[in-house]
């Protein structure tokens, strides 16, 4: 297991490990002028996740939707740091796990650093994003090459569409999508392909 810095500005910094079985990312957002930090997708290996934020300031985890790959290290992530496990309320029963604090659309702070929660339904009901200056954190809402998958009964390709137009694709052309599975790509590589995704009809 090794951290890999995947994007940095003089306001915060964003590390990354890869777990579990089907290559779970795991961010850590660290405040530049506080250290307080934020913990993305709690997925799998506490101990290598443990390991990573050892010596940093972790308030929350912050969960990008419910599904049992992004949060099987949930509760000894949470019980170990003192922090609480946060996710949607639409996608509480999916985890299937007691929610500590609501993940509401609108501004979170991180330490000086101003966080906007994007709610981004289609891959789940309650999929949610985390935007900053410069990145995105778009669980299994967008990844390179297309949308999260929406095979499932809670899920809706029409939906997702219209999460990734609406909330993502205004954000600008530069803006680093750091996606929950596998490497980044950016908010104007990924804009161009959707009439096709849509033509595709996944």
């Amino acid at each position: 297991m090794s951290t890999e810095r995947v994007f940095a500005s003089p306001a915060f910094v964003v590390d990354r490990i890869v777990v579990g079985t089907i290559d779970n990312n795991v961010f850590v957002i660290t405040d530049s002028a506080t250290g307080d930090a934020l913990l993305i997708d709690a997925a799998d290996e506490p101990a290598n996740i443990l390991s990573m934020v050892d010596g940093v300031a972790v308030t929350a985890v912050f969960t990008t939707h419910g599904h049992w790959d992004h949060h099987q290290a949930i509760p000894t992530v949470t019980d170990e740091l003192g922090v609480p496990f946060m996710i949607h309320v639409l996608d509480a029963a999916i985890a299937g796990k007691d929610v500590d604090v609501e993940i509401e659309a609108g501004t979170l702070k991180i330490g000086e650093t101003t966080a906007t929660v994007a709610l981004t339904p289609g891959h789940t009901p309650g999929s949610v994003c985390l935007i900053l200056d410069g990145v995105v954190f778009t669980g299994d809402t967008l990844f390179p090459g297309g949308p999260g998958a929406t095979r499932f009964e809670h899920s809706s390709f029409a939906t997702i569409i219209q999460s990734i137009e609406a909330e993502l694709f205004t954000l600008p052309d530069t803006t680093v999508v750091l996606p929950g599975h596998g490497e980044s790509t950016t908010i104007g590589t990924e804009r161009p392909q959707l009439a096709e995704w849509i033509e595709r009809g996944w």
